[in-house]
């Protein structure tokens, strides 16, 4: 049956995406505002049955959001959706996800596995931090900087699956983040140089992978920064951390996996280069 693909005002996508992420409209609309174009396929009875969205990336071209729902014609509907957006944009990169693009059909649009999402989960790792000659690390109370927090936010730019910064996100406690216990490293010359935040809930608490400027990446500080900030975690009473990766090496991973965590999600994420 006969498909067709059209390009779409991507705020009037926004109904599509909350239905096929089993989202809300107001949950979902901060994503679709940050959308450079989409497309949506439709059936020959015109029904929709997928859309797509692209999200610009700082160094990887754009993230496509989206997908296609269950039925007879999904898999044709996917394809005819990426090879849309590869006519738009060459460089993107998306998650390989069975309910929304699943692998087997990123790879049929060109894409390869370039690097992953990650979750690892375990106990509240205890050794104390070694903090690399000529460096120092705060906590994000300390620093109310705007541009020291923009440019400590910049290490996670090279990574793929990390979006633009926005205003937003270099306010305190940023998406019920707790300032108190996440950290900002700073060098010997004063400049920003890595970061990592924190969510507390209960005696769980959840972390995003450190960010650290990349000619630093070797220098042991992200490991310093991690474990500051469990030092911090462990004054307040919790006992157990989520650590979730955009973009980490494989060596990244296994130095996580030494602190006692285990793998507990990935997500492969596909990409055109």
């Amino acid at each position: 049956m006969t498909l067709s693909v059209l390009s779409a005002v991507p705020t009037m996508t926004l109904p599509v995406f909350a239905r096929l992420y089993g989202s809300s409209e107001a949950d979902f609309a901060g994503s679709v505002n940050q959308l450079s174009a989409a497309w949506q396929v439709h059936n020959v009875a015109g029904d929709i049955l997928g859309v797509l969205g692209l999200r610009p990336s700082p160094a990887h071209g754009a993230e496509i959001l989206g997908g296609v729902f269950a039925g007879e014609q999904r898999r044709d509907a996917a394809l005819a959706l990426l090879w849309a957006a590869r006519a738009a944009q060459p460089q993107l990169y998306a998650y390989a996800e069975a309910h929304l693009f699943p692998a087997e059909t990123l790879a049929a649009a060109g894409l390869h596995v370039m690097s992953a999402y990650t979750r690892l989960t375990g106990s509240l790792p205890t050794m104390l931090p070694d903090v690399p000659d000529g460096f120092s690390i705060v906590p994000l109370t300390e620093v109310s900087d705007l541009a020291d927090r923009r440019a400590a936010q910049q290490t996670y730019s090279d990574l793929i699956g990390h979006t633009h910064i926005t205003p937003e996100s270099l306010q305190p406690n940023v998406g019920g983040s707790d300032d108190r216990l996440g950290r900002l490293a700073y060098d010997a010359a004063g400049a920003p140089a890595g970061l990592c935040r924190a969510w507390l809930n209960g005696e769980t608490a959840s972390l995003g992978a450190p960010g650290v400027r990349l000619e630093l990446r070797g220098s042991g500080l992200r490991r310093a920064l991690l474990l500051s900030v469990c030092q911090a975690l462990a004054e307040v009473g919790a006992e157990r951390i989520t650590l979730d990766a955009w973009g980490d090496t494989e060596a990244q991973r296994t130095g996580d996996l030494a602190l006692g965590l285990v793998l507990e999600e990935l997500t492969p994420i596909y990409a055109s280069a």
